[in-house]
């Protein structure tokens, strides 16, 4: 399956031979992908920051991405980012073209069926995550715990709350099952939120501390 690239208000189809030239010719030692990206600002400033890095921003809805993905387009003394790309998928569905494009990989404060696709453990979803990654390759999660304080929105009402104990004890084996050994979890705290730097994670940070749970987890070489 092609890659639909989203530059402003333009969507165009890629691949995957045009995407590892792009990394190339930017000279990047790492890909770095942002899936659930929200509004891809992340991404974008991860790029500008980090020449090194080719940063991929992957969210279901493509307006989501216009701005930030105008801004990358431009020519890099006027703001642009080169090393950045804009991509169109949801987790159940990304593109085959790429397959095991991550060094690394984040979902931060996912919403909707990311969300509860790695609250439940889904097999589908897990998959479509470890499908992005290298055999080696890390990922890093935040989950907002604080959508479950009354009053709990409709979308999570059905949801087992998260806690470092909840991961241990139901998500570890369903990841390893999708081929992602989980190294790591615990609770972060608002200054750590707010350091994430997304604009949600801003927002959330300002409005209420929010009480998250970080999940690390690596790429196994099979599942």
């Amino acid at each position: 399956m092609t890659v639909t690239e989203v530059t402003g208000k333009a969507v165009r189809a890629t691949d995957r031979a045009a995407i590892d030239a792009r990394i190339a010719a930017c000279g990047a030692e790492r890909v770095v992908v942002d899936l659930g990206a929200g509004d891809g600002l992340w991404a974008y400033r991860s790029a500008r920051a980090d020449a090194q890095a080719f940063v991929i921003a992957i969210d279901p809805v493509a307006e989501n991405l216009a701005e930030a993905s105008a801004k990358a387009a431009k020519k890099p003394e006027r703001g642009g980012a080169p090393n950045a790309m804009f991509v169109v998928a949801a987790v159940e569905s990304l593109p085959g073209d790429l397959a095991a494009v991550a060094d690394e990989l984040r979902v931060t404060l996912p919403w909707g069926s990311l969300m509860r696709g790695i609250i439940l453990g889904d097999a589908a979803a897990l998959a479509g995550i470890a499908g992005l990654l290298r055999p080696g390759a890390t990922c890093r999660i935040v989950l907002n715990t604080r959508i479950f304080d009354d009053p709990v929105p409709i979308d999570a009402r059905d949801l087992p709350e998260v806690t470092p104990g909840y991961v241990e004890e139901t998500l570890v084996t369903r990841f390893a099952a999708a081929g992602l050994d989980i190294t790591a979890t615990r609770f972060l705290d608002a200054g750590e939120v707010a350091a994430i730097g997304t604009t949600w994670a801003k927002r959330l940070s300002h409005r209420r501390p929010p009480r998250s749970v970080l999940i690390e987890a690596r790429r196994t070489a099979t599942p």
